[in-house]
């Protein structure tokens, strides 16, 4: 398993799904679901990375798109997201939803199809508390943790609680894209882009790749790029809206290989700022565990933004 953990150590922020729950599954070859909208062809391989070197024009594609759906424009929304893993050995498929509303409120639901049956994900805030849980099937609730957003939120009103909670809000989920797009621009170096006409309409295709420092951290300057390892992100942004309609990771499937896709995520059929009725909002937003056990992480969280507003309060001192 440790390329499964290697991958979500390089892919995890980044993704706004989830995807440490789903690569802890039993591996399992999915049938192909039917989507609403064609996926992208997927080719066998693709061209060697680039060299980490920032393509200005990309960086600017990239920085329009995060100004379009910053969370101050998108209060609301709405979207389908479908998921693919093709890793050696491993294989899965999901497919769910994602909604946000005001006031810190988000469901994020996701479905994996092994063949022993459906497994599903669920991130769920009302704005008070904020959930997580998986279950098999129609079962019972597992691995359900909470945490008391007003606990939370009550540490934030200190001399660091602006930068505390711009912080503790760039976590998934709470911002739609934003948290995404940020980490995406953040943590690669965007080195190339091109415009994709395509019959279903006009494509903004962006590369990015990690910098020397950061691929430094994971493979040593002589050795070989270690399989499963995503070397190089594919972004494809919807050319007049700005919107990430898909993000690929890519990386060998065997030592020396050429990269090959190994995750695939597409955001499909976004509705923005079309408020919901107040009864479809205690529906989504709400989650009912059951008499299952429930772990507290507040307690964890709360000394966690401690530690950070003592940092960001330190005095810095001069040599």
């Amino acid at each position: 398993m440790w390329i499964y953990r290697s991958l979500l150590a390089f892919v995890g922020g980044s993704c706004l799904v989830v995807l440490s729950a789903t690569l802890t599954r039993t591996a399992a070859s999915v049938a192909p679901l039917t989507a609403a909208v064609a996926p992208v062809p997927e080719p066998c391989a693709v061209p060697p990375a680039p060299a980490p070197r920032p393509d200005v024009a990309a960086e600017r594609c990239l920085d329009q798109s995060i100004e379009m759906f910053r969370a101050e424009r998108v209060r609301w929304l709405e979207m389908a997201i479908w998921q693919k893993g093709q890793l050696p050995g491993f294989v899965y498929e999901a497919d769910g939803s994602y909604h946000l509303a005001p006031g810190q409120r988000f469901r994020l639901e996701m479905h994996t199809h092994p063949s022993e049956g459906e497994s599903t994900m669920l991130s769920v805030s009302d704005g008070r508390e904020l959930w997580r849980a998986e279950r098999s099937g129609q079962g019972a609730w597992e691995n359900v943790t909470r945490v008391n957003l007003s606990e939370v939120f009550a540490l934030l009103n200190g001399p660091a609680g602006r930068q505390l909670r711009e912080e503790f809000l760039q976590r998934p989920h709470f911002q739609g894209m934003t948290p995404l797009l940020r980490n995406l621009r953040s943590r690669l170096v965007w080195a190339r882009g091109e415009l994709l006409r395509q019959s279903s309409g006009e494509r903004i295709h962006l590369v990015g790749v990690w910098s020397k420092e950061e691929a430094l951290k994971h493979v040593a300057p002589n050795q070989s790029w270690l399989i499963a390892l995503p070397r190089q992100c594919h972004l494809y942004l919807d050319a007049h809206s700005y919107w990430p309609e898909r993000v690929e990771w890519w990386g060998p499937t065997t030592t020396g290989g050429p990269d090959r896709l190994l995750v695939q995520m597409e955001f499909r059929n976004p509705v923005f700022n079309r408020p919901l009725p107040p009864q479809t909002c205690n529906r989504l937003f709400s989650f009912h565990p059951g008499t299952v056990e429930i772990a507290d992480e507040t307690a964890t969280i709360t000394a966690e933004l401690s530690k950070r507003a003592t940092e960001l309060t330190r005095p810095s001192t001069s040599r």
